[in-house]
């Protein structure tokens, strides 16, 4: 009984096509006649859309029913599998235009399986061609490729050597700067495994990174050493990180070197911007707090005097609304020169903001010391100042603090002197003040 049924199923013409316009693959059931001419005998909806086919088309020489350039593709591969006797697949690209989208052209990647029907006396009756829709698939592939070559691009681009290695920790790939910087290229890597560029005293520092990156850390700016293939030594940066698997197990991992010679400068540079101030070349705030703090223990230990000068330029606004900022700068550059000079070499001189500067006076014997110091710095900026042409009259008031109490600490010592420079200048400027319960010297 299952059998009738199944047998009766086969036999229905309407089950057979609500089959075949229901594929998504297109189906065409071409017939060879006797003078070779090709026509469509079954076309399933997929089929006929493509090239906006209609029953009508059945019967008629495909010639003229397909455009010209797929003719002759269709033709020749048709030919080809009756030649062969055997199915024949190949792919091919084709562009459609949409009408009904104002002739928006679509790229359709195709793959064609042509599979020649013979009669008891070896003639070719028929044609069955499947083809299959690969655009989607293509697309991917194309999109894959551009990401892979993207990729490529930019990893030979880094200007850091950088490579990869597996879970056995053996190189797989290195870009450009790695070749150029230390010498070998992945491929010697990958077949001379008794090359080594990682120098014997690091390999127990290695292994303790490795085990780090294989519990999923990513290890940043480690300093490490490497050989080149001509055998010189470099110093790096290293940066150490994960590369796992499709599944998510550890597979290995991605290093990359940054040579410490360009880190040690550019760490030099951030240093002296850090600690100096740009235009006179003095040292800054921050770096006379931290010699202020080194030269307060030295004199609680040698029990000698410590000196903090604090001085600004009388009316040194009135300088910058006179003659301009462009003066007012080349004023605070020759400043620093002439107060520089005045004092001794072991003192220590900085700019703290605008016109206000501060200097260290260390290891003094006496109090008279910094008196002798405060005139000769009025002394030198009493001489002629000529800036740009002009002759512009500079004074100075001064502000002096000793620690000779030990316990006092810096900011105290800096805000006595700020109060005696205070009181310089109630004084009418061009003078100096030495704190001592605003008693002045």
């Amino acid at each position: 009984m299952v059998e009738k049924y199944s047998l009766e199923i086969l036999n229905r013409p309407d089950l057979f096509y609500q089959l075949i316009n229901n594929m998504t693959d297109l189906v065409f059931l071409t017939k060879v006649h006797r003078d070779k001419s090709l026509s469509y005998v079954i076309l399933n909806k997929p089929a006929k859309d493509l090239y906006g086919l209609t029953n009508e088309s059945f019967g008629k020489p495909i010639k003229e029913v397909l455009p010209t350039n797929t003719y002759h593709i269709v033709k020749s591969k048709y030919e080809e599998a009756m030649e062969k006797k055997k199915p024949i697949k190949y792919e091919d690209m084709v562009t459609v235009s949409h009408p009904s989208q104002n002739s928006i052209k679509e790229v359709i990647y195709w793959e064609s399986t042509i599979t020649p029907v013979f009669n008891q006396e070896g003639e070719c009756t028929h044609l069955l061609a499947i083809v299959r829709n690969l655009t989607e698939q293509r697309e991917k592939e194309i999109e894959i490729q551009r990401i892979k070559d993207r990729f490529e691009l930019v990893w030979n681009s880094v200007a850091d050597a950088t490579f990869t290695f597996d879970k056995d920790q053996n190189i797989v790939s290195v870009n450009k700067a790695f070749e150029k910087i230390l010498g070998w290229t992945a491929e010697e890597l990958r077949k001379d495994k008794s090359i080594r560029f990682i120098p014997e005293e690091e390999k127990e520092n290695l292994s303790k990174i490795i085990e780090r990156v294989k519990n999923g850390e990513t290890v940043k700016t480690h300093e490490v050493k490497r050989i080149t293939k001509n055998g010189e030594i470099i110093y790096f940066l290293g940066s150490f990180s994960p590369l796992y698997d499709k599944n998510g197990d550890w597979d290995g991992g991605v290093v990359t070197y940054k040579d410490i010679t360009e880190r040690k400068k550019y760490e030099d540079m951030l240093k002296e911007l850090a600690l100096h101030d740009p235009l006179t070349g003095l040292p800054n705030r921050t770096y006379f707090s931290q010699c202020l703090k080194i030269e307060m223990e030295k004199a609680k230990q040698s029990k000698l005097l410590l000196s903090v000068f604090v001085l600004d330029i009388d009316h040194f606004k009135e300088i910058n609304d006179t003659y301009g900022h462009d003066i007012g700068d080349e004023v605070l550059k020759e400043f620093a020169k002439r107060v520089k000079k005045a004092i001794r070499k072991n003192d220590f001189l900085a700019r703290i903001g605008g016109d206000e500067f501060v200097i260290l006076i260390p290891e003094l014997t006496e109090k008279a010391n910094v008196i002798e110091i405060a005139e000769r710095i009025q002394q030198y900026l009493h001489d002629n100042w000529i800036i740009a042409n002009e002759i512009i009259n500079i004074t100075s008031s001064i502000g002096i603090s000793f620690y000779n109490q030990f316990e006092l600490d810096e900011k105290t010592l800096f805000k006595n002197a700020d109060l005696a420079l205070y009181e310089a200048k109630k004084k009418g400027r061009n003078n100096y003040q030495i704190y001592n319960d605003q008693e002045t010297g």
